[in-house]
């Protein structure tokens, strides 16, 4: 089958494309650069320029296609991009999608919680799952918890980007950037380790390579629970809290790992304070606002689409990159 994947450079997108090739599928993934796509090609996936914000270029992109993944997002933004014209550009390009023929559309999402209207990004991602359940093809909303590879690296620790490729925390934001400069080994140097909101709070996290295998399954498979409109919430192998996330850092680092968190409060003032003259941080504090409020301690391993014994855990994800060698 042909399969577009939107936003293929993507942390995301660049495994679905992956797991697409592997299991021997047709895949053309959309970059906004040529050379964003080296990697891509090297693989064997075609790769064809498109930008959300040009709906002309969406429609050459999907023709042809049987499938379609929308990994594309704003979440973080390179420098110069608007968060929220991206997200405009992200809603047309459902309804562009089907008008080529695509005949299903799986889009990776996140938790419904209580301050979705309050956050940019949520508050975008929740209309485009209104808008894909009045399209007259076939939609999969897969929403995900927190993913390891990056949420495990923005507490304070470098260790979860060993050997990453298209690592979102590694994304050109001078904001993040610059937040990462200050706080990106804490972990392993200090032995401290900040979160959002209480300690306690519990996720069933998932590694990224477990979550494209999911969008992958929603894509390919013929049956899915809910069709013609199914919406899945895939759990990671165990729910954790922070301070169990801290315990297994300890253990393999060999010293303790203390938590600092940060009450959700503190996150909306400063995305009120901010969001007046500088949007991306602004909605940075937002996200974390979202992450503070919320818990994804789900016993729904795997969502239906996934083996649940061959999901990785928390410890084997980071057990497997203190192996190797520190960037």
């Amino acid at each position: 089958m042909k399969v577009l994947v939107v936003g293929a450079n993507g942390q995301l997108g660049a495994r679905c494309c992956a797991v697409l090739v592997e299991a021997g599928h047709d895949v053309r993934g959309s970059v906004r650069e040529p050379a964003r796509g080296e990697a891509l090609r090297a693989v064997g996936v075609e790769t064809v320029v498109a930008d959300l914000t040009d709906t002309a270029s969406i429609r050459v992109a999907a023709t042809g296609a049987e499938l379609a993944i929308l990994s594309a997002n704003a979440v973080v933004p390179r420098a110069g991009d608007r968060p929220a014209v991206v997200e405009e550009g992200l809603r047309r390009a459902p309804a562009v999608l089907a008008g080529q023929g695509v005949r299903r559309i799986v889009l990776p999402s996140v938790p419904v919680t209580d301050v979705d209207e309050a956050v940019p990004f949520t508050r975008a991602r929740r209309r485009l799952e209104n808008d894909l359940a009045g399209l007259r093809v076939e939609t999969v909303c897969v929403r995900f918890p927190p993913f390891m590879d990056v949420h495990l690296a923005l507490v304070g620790s470098s260790i979860p980007l060993r050997g990453a490729q298209n690592a979102t925390v590694d994304r050109p934001s001078p904001f993040l950037r610059s937040f990462r400069n200050g706080t990106g080994t804490l972990v392993e140097s200090r032995g401290l380790m900040l979160v959002p909101g209480p300690r306690s709070h519990r996720n069933a996290f998932i590694t990224v390579t477990d979550a494209a295998r999911a969008v992958v399954e929603a894509a390919t498979r013929d049956e899915v629970e809910g069709l013609p409109h199914a919406t899945l919430e895939v759990a990671g192998p165990q729910p954790l809290s922070w301070d169990d996330v801290a315990a297994t850092y300890g253990r393999l680092l060999g010293r303790r790992v203390r938590v600092l968190s940060t009450p959700a409060v503190v996150y909306a003032a400063a995305q009120k304070v901010l969001r007046p003259f500088a949007e991306v941080p602004s909605n940075t504090m937002a996200l974390n606002r979202y992450g503070a409020s919320s818990e994804t301690a789900w016993t729904n391993v795997g969502g239906g689409l996934l083996d649940p014994a061959s999901m990785t855990t928390v410890e084997e994800f980071l057990r497997e990159k203190v192996r190797l060698p520190a960037a």
